[in-house]
């Protein structure tokens, strides 16, 4: 893992079933059930699923989760080309936070052979905990 701050390349990256570690199929589950299935059910194959730089994600069956990662916001529009339906998640502030670290958690589990992998897993659920305690407002006294 090149990159030491969590960003949109970071999370491209580990969903990504072609990387360094060859964890990405497992990695892609789990973003699946901690994060996308935690609000909307979606037939997805993460099998066939091809991850762009931009994370726009597409199976062969032609469905598709496009993920917009910003600073404490993350958005999921998934589409079906199948059924023509659509749907949108949006996860902000407590609720980003919370999800991220749900599949950062996940994946950290199946690394435990891996201790360069975990440790970097680590590294970016620490920062997303503490990214949101210090853009918090405390009230002056």
């Amino acid at each position: 893992m090149a990159s030491k701050s969590f960003n949109t390349a970071t999370i491209a990256r580990l969903l990504n079933h072609e990387d360094e570690q060859g964890m990405g199929r497992v990695f892609m589950y789990a973003f699946l059930n901690e994060v996308v299935r935690q609000k909307r059910p979606f037939p997805f194959d993460c099998e066939s699923a091809q991850v762009s730089p931009n994370l726009m994600i597409v199976d062969s069956q032609g469905r598709s989760i496009a993920v917009e990662h910003r600073r404490n916001r993350l958005s999921l529009t998934l589409n079906d080309q199948r059924s023509e339906t659509s749907a949108f998640i949006e996860y902000k502030g407590e609720a980003y936070r919370r999800v991220l670290l749900d599949w950062l958690t996940t994946c950290i589990r199946y690394t435990s052979l891996q201790p360069e992998l975990r440790k970097e897993l680590t590294r970016y659920a620490q920062s997303i905990q503490r990214r949101i305690w210090f853009t918090k407002v405390l009230p002056v006294h």
